[in-house]
């Protein structure tokens, strides 16, 4: 992406579009999730992984479904690019490795701005050594990748490429191989396009061969992307080898409420609760594969709450038939068939206080190529928000333009019993120049009709907030949910509400207030605007969810509202562990437990528990996680555990 002018207003506006007093969509700056993953990293003095074998052996193969926003250490040599399940759209498997003008880091390559004239060398993906010795000069030496322009993102420019080198051992130079000019795709174009590259050239054919994937794009901001998929390379392949013997997820699971992504837990009820789950299960081979399906829901102390089994049948390769089509497996009922196959419903019991529980999904067939893209875990968290975003930023929001000053966003919720407002939770997306003078004030309204009707109550003037928690694992927080606690607890009946803002600034095209704009969900028939002419459905084309939560009862829990004490404040062993880990504090008395991945999804949550007490996450996958407990008196102590099996 690229500009001419390098006026400050012309900068803002690179990142969007506006017409006057519109609605306006915005590509990142920076990319928080990787932003948070380096802070923790540094916080833990973490170093990369180091793979004990140097160079490798064929078959090579990465899907990027691991659990991870980094590359695979064991494959590859360099950790610039993003690996995610939120960008890609329909990819051949679960996640995928974005290339676009952001650091490992999380910021722009470019962090004085002033590169914004011509595309340049930005994000490597660089394999580990390959030894290709004693392999035949007959064009069975195969890559093959698929590839994505945009998805989720922003398109690359026709300035801006995607681009394949292969290493020369012998010469230690690389040569560009294959390249892909950007362009701006249909709206309906949601193709991951195969590219097969034959290794027939013997300069290649030897030990320390090498390949890289790498980009050139507009380095001062989170845009500009580039996809790809399920890299293969092989032996005796031939050119028609575009056929894999894998059956795989292509998303992740969605929330199993009907209405939001998380709620507050004095607000579920059974009648909250989805009837069906719904996946999207691709056989990337062209024959039918033989798969089963099954699921389990635990509660948050890894007790079993459901176990279903959706048995086996023949999944039907996606190339003729799509996705999967059979309702046991794509669109299964929530509940428990096991041990008979008479199902029993299943609803969250009811709720005494916050709570988790964790959906993990299987799929087997045999043989698979890859068991890393056939296993699913959402969580599904009750605390003291109503979210309808899954928590990921892709993008802003806001309105810009000459009726734009005194400009109201509303969002609709319901709740099923009367409850006390107390704050809002918003993201902001960062954009240059820092925002935070652009004033707002937070408003809650009635429902009139389906429409935000009277206003109930309006806080005070406040702007937006970016980097505010310092944390001693996570360390300083950028574009992360911050907590507006209202300056009077607001009580509501049950019913629909709205809650939101009317904005003091952005008259012309160079002011946004811009609120976190989740791609990957959908509450578009929840959102509302109104520029002086009345309140209008959002007609936002890019379907998604403004990244507001309001938040009940209390603020316990919100970040950056408690004060944060050390890790010598307990004992933890054995750590590392094989899953079972004991604490022990001659001190503390406990009001919540809390163990983290490194994604920031909550994995196990206990309320009220004793110490000295044993954990036990011996079920899940190999790996650092992130223990958080907090005191009777609000402050929270951190440590990290590390589980190895």
């Amino acid at each position: 992406m690229q500009v001419t002018s390098w006026t400050l207003t012309a900068l803002i506006c690179f990142f969007y579009c506006p017409s006057f007093s519109q609605e306006v969509l915005t590509d990142l700056t920076v990319n928080p999730v990787l932003l948070n993953r380096q802070h923790a990293l540094k916080a833990a003095k973490h170093q990369q992984p180091i793979s004990v074998f140097d160079t490798l052996s064929l078959p090579f193969l990465d899907d990027f479904s691991k659990d991870d926003i980094y590359p695979d250490a064991g494959l590859w040599k360099d950790s610039s690019v993003f690996i995610n399940r939120d960008y890609p759209i329909a990819p051949p498997t679960l996640g995928a490795a974005t290339f676009d003008g952001v650091s490992k880091s999380g910021s722009p390559y470019d962090t004085n701005l002033t590169n914004n004239t011509a595309s340049l060398p930005a994000d490597f993906l660089t394999s580990k050594s390959l030894n290709l010795s004693g392999l035949p000069v007959d064009s069975t030496v195969i890559l093959t990748f698929f590839y994505q322009a945009e998805g989720r993102g922003n398109d690359p420019e026709q300035s801006d490429s995607l681009l394949l080198d292969f290493f020369n051992p012998t010469t230690q130079k690389w040569k560009n191989i294959w390249y892909k000019r950007g362009y701006n795709p249909t709206t309906s174009d949601t193709i991951f396009r195969l590219v097969t590259i034959p290794i027939a050239d013997t300069a290649y054919l030897k030990n320390a061969f090498q390949f890289r994937f790498r980009n050139r794009a507009t380095v001062s901001g989170n845009v500009d992307h580039w996809h790809i998929d399920y890299v293969f390379l092989d032996k005796n392949r031939n050119m028609g080898d575009t056929i894999f013997s894998d059956v795989a997820f292509v998303y992740n699971s969605r929330s199993l409420l009907t209405n939001y992504y998380a709620m507050p837990w004095r607000q579920y009820q059974p009648s909250e609760m989805k009837s069906n789950l719904s996946f999207f299960v691709r056989n990337n081979d062209n024959i039918p594969k033989n798969t089963s399906f099954d699921y389990k829901i635990y509660n948050n102390t890894a007790g079993t709450e459901a176990t279903y089994t959706g048995g086996s049948d023949n999944c039907d390769p996606f190339i003729t038939n799509g996705y999967w089509n059979n309702p046991a497996m794509s669109n299964p009922p929530i509940g428990t068939n096991v041990p008979g196959p008479a199902l029993t419903p299943y609803t969250y019991p009811a709720l005494a206080d916050s709570a988790s529980f964790t959906l993990e999904c299987v799929l087997k067939t045999t043989p698979d190529k890859d068991r890393w893209n056939d296993t699913l875990r959402f969580q599904q968290n009750f605390h003291n928000y109503f979210a309808y975003d899954d928590g990921t930023v892709e993008g802003g929001y806001g309105l810009s333009g000459q009726n734009a000053y005194g400009g109201q966003m509303a969002y609709k919720f319901t709740l099923n019993t009367a409850d006390t407002l107390v704050a809002l939770q918003m993201l902001f997306n960062w954009i240059p120049p820092n925002v935070n003078q652009r004033q707002f004030k937070i408003r809650v309204w009635n429902d009139a009709g389906g429409l935000p009707g009277t206003l109930i109550y309006e806080d005070d003037y406040v702007t937006p907030n970016y980097q505010y928690v310092y944390h001693n694992t996570w360390g300083n927080l950028t574009n992360v949910f911050y907590p507006y606690i209202l300056t009077t607890k607001q009580p509501l009946p049950s019913g629909t509400f709205y809650v939101g803002l009317i904005q003091y600034c952005c008259l012309t095209s160079g002011e946004l207030l811009n609120i976190g704009y989740d791609k990957n969900t959908n509450s578009t028939n929840k959102m509302f605007f109104n520029i002086g002419s009345g309140w209008n459905q959002t007609a936002i084309l890019q379907k998604g969810s403004w990244m507001i939560r309001p938040v009940f009862g209390t603020t316990s829990g919100l970040l950056g509202i408690h004060k944060q004490s050390n890790e010598t404040d307990f004992n933890i062993f054995p750590n590392p562990s094989d899953g079972t880990f004991s604490i022990q504090s001659s001190n503390i008395k406990t009001k919540s437990i809390e163990i983290y991945n490194l994604r920031g999804n909550r994995i196990y949550e206990s309320f009220g528990q004793a110490l000295p007490t044993t954990l036990d996450i011996s079920y899940m996958s190999d790996g650092i996680y992130l223990l958080r407990i907090m005191d009777e008196k609000g402050e929270v102590h951190s440590h990290k555990l590390i589980l190895t099996k």
